[in-house]
């Protein structure tokens, strides 16, 4: 018979009912409980002004999805974009998906290849807070029509149509299948060693060509022979916005990008190492 764990969530985004990826894991060892009031051990993130956590003084174990660095919240562990330490696992929002939704995997090693596209850019962006993100999409909408489907510079309301009632990434993966971009802005709000979140991972399952902008050790976990990294046009912008340019109109070049594997097989290792690791460590320090 399983041992009972009481577990807590607060201070959790909206979503994260849909986007527990840690409870799956804890049920393959534990009786799992749901306990408001006296908790084992409680989960937390950063919104909701940290309200909730406050209250306890059980083992704490926070989670990042953002751009912030553990330590700042006095965390027993966290599990963060941040290199893995002794109280702190390295598992980007990208990674918690796959953990959440292992199909995505799946479409990852197996590069979703369209033959044809319907449109020639996506951009679904709601922070217009970044100015370098906000630019290549004004440049980029000069050249040809960007579709933007977020809530920053909305030109086509569709996916916001569409995900009305619906959890955001059942939608955002429904309307991609229908329309196929040639091209995905998958720029990070900001830009930080290790921070790399869903977005370069979305455009790649959405069978795009990504053109992506944030963490400068990206090529690290990520084919960068797959995509167009913008990090190294840092000096000029121009010469990224003309290589797009020329990739479009050019069959051959575009294809020599978009057919390269998502991962190296050493990447593949990697990734497939770092999900297993998780499970073992969370087990390990929950109790």
């Amino acid at each position: 018979m399983k041992e009972t764990l009481r577990i807590a969530f607060v201070d959790f985004w909206p979503e994260w009912s849909q986007e527990d990826f840690i409870t799956p894991i804890l049920e393959k060892y534990y009786n799992v409980v749901n306990d408001l009031i006296n908790p084992d051990v409680v989960f937390h993130s950063i919104f909701n002004g940290q309200r909730d956590i406050k209250k306890y003084k059980c083992k704490r174990v926070l989670f990042l999805g953002e751009n912030w660095r553990p330590k700042q919240f006095s965390p027993d562990y966290s599990i963060s974009f941040d290199p893995t330490d002794d109280t702190n696992f390295r598992l980007p929002l990208w990674q918690a998906y796959i953990l959440l939704n292992p199909a995505y995997l799946d479409s990852l090693l197996n590069r979703v290849n369209h033959t044809e596209f319907d449109r020639f850019a996506s951009f679904t962006v709601s922070n217009g807070a970044n100015f370098i993100r906000n630019g290549m999409f004004n440049q980029l909408s000069q050249y040809k029509t960007v579709y933007s489907y977020g809530r920053y510079s909305t030109n086509n309301y569709e996916l916001q149509n569409l995900s009305q009632g619906k959890y955001w990434r059942d939608a955002k993966n429904e309307f991609f299948n229908k329309f196929k971009h040639k091209f995905a802005i998958t720029y990070e709000n900001t830009k930080y060693p290790y921070y790399c979140t869903e977005k370069l991972m979305d455009g790649f399952l959405a069978g795009s060509l990504p053109i992506y902008w944030g963490d400068p050790n990206v090529n690290e976990d990520w084919n960068e022979n797959a995509f167009i990294n913008m990090n190294n046009y840092n000096s000029n912008w121009n010469f990224g916005l003309e290589f797009i340019k020329e990739i479009d109109k050019n069959e051959n070049k575009f294809l020599e990008i978009y057919n390269q594997p998502i991962f190296t097989n050493e990447q593949k290792d990697k990734l497939s190492n770092n999900l297993g690791e998780f499970e073992t460590w969370i087990i390990k320090n929950i109790k």
